[in-house]
C-alpha cells in the first residue's frame, strides 16, 4: 500500500496539537534529565583533595622534574 491512500489533510488546529504535545515531551525529559544529571552530580564524591597532600605531591613531582632538567644540562655541558 503507497503512502499516498494513507494521506490525511492537517487542519491548523491539528498542527498546534501536535506542536504542543512534542514540546512538553520535550520538557518532561529534558527535565528528567537534568534531574538525573543534578542527583549525580550531587551523590558522586568530590575529586579534590581536602588537605594539602595533593599539593605537596605536585610540588614534589615539580621538583623532581627541576632535577632531572638540571642534570640533564650538567651532562650536556660536559661534552
Amino acid at each position: 500500500m503507497g503512502r499516498g491512500s494513507l494521506s490525511c489533510s492537517w487542519t491548523g488546529e491539528d498542527r498546534r496539537t501536535y506542536a504542543k504535545w512534542w514540546r512538553a515531551i520535550a520538557v518532561f525529559y529534558g527535565c528528567m534529565a537534568l534531574l538525573v544529571l543534578g542527583i549525580i552530580a550531587l551523590t558522586k564524591p568530590s575529586h579534590v583533595v581536602p588537605n594539602e597532600a595533593g599539593d605537596r605531591q605536585t610540588w614534589s613531582a615539580r621538583l623532581q622534574g627541576e632535577q632531572l632538567n638540571r642534570n640533564a644540562d650538567v651532562a650536556g655541558n660536559t661534552r
